[in-house]
């Protein structure tokens, strides 16, 4: 996996502990978001529906396959960035 480098600007500086919290907020609420009522293919058919069209020559709609990816590498993003807890 490639290590990622995070550089703030001085005088915008964010406290590593604020950035930890939106991270676990982020993916806490999409784990909401996939355990609510609709189920994961329907959750995904309707945000691919509503999403703008992207690409370099115009119009492509985004796939449901690019929507589940998306949810699921937000889902991890606890996971993935930030260590557990020292007991």
């Amino acid at each position: 996996m490639k290590k990622i480098a995070i550089k703030q600007i001085p005088e915008n500086e964010v406290p590593t502990e604020i950035l930890a919290d939106a991270i676990v907020a982020i993916s806490q609420g999409v784990r909401k978001l996939r355990a609510g009522r609709l189920n994961d293919k329907a959750l995904c058919m309707l945000i691919a529906h509503a999403a703008p069209g992207v690409g370099p020559r115009g119009y492509k709609p985004v796939s449901q396959k690019e929507v589940r990816a998306v949810l699921d590498g937000i889902d991890s993003l606890e996971a993935t960035y930030l260590k557990k807890p020292a007991k």
